[in-house]
């Protein structure tokens, strides 16, 4: 999985792996409302974009990417922290096009 992201994600985002990974992937939990689409489901961070708190997932139930902007603070409503699914096409466009404004 990790290969298939270091092919094209360039600055602001880059690759993460291990400890760094498993601590983002508690963040989440925590900031999770029960009515969040993402509450429930195992969610892996993969990446992490270096000048703000997007963090991407692979959501394994969903079989997609997710780019999920951490809060860190316990959310009560549905639209947070805020997510946008990809497959691994549209998240390599999405990246790539943030890494040419950056």
């Amino acid at each position: 999985m990790h290969d298939r992201l270091q092919e094209f994600m360039a600055e602001p985002w880059w690759v993460i792996f291990s400890n760094f990974a498993e601590s983002l992937t508690i963040e989440l939990k925590k900031e999770l409302s029960p009515s969040h689409i993402l509450y429930g489901k195992n969610a892996v961070a993969v990446a992490r974009r270096q000048d703000n708190d997007d963090v991407v997932y692979w959501i394994n139930e969903l079989n997609q990417y997710a780019i999920v902007h951490l809060t860190y603070t316990k959310e009560n409503r549905s639209e947070y922290p805020k997510t946008q699914f990809f497959t691994l096409m549209e998240l390599k466009k999405h990246c790539q096009e943030v890494s040419q404004l950056y």
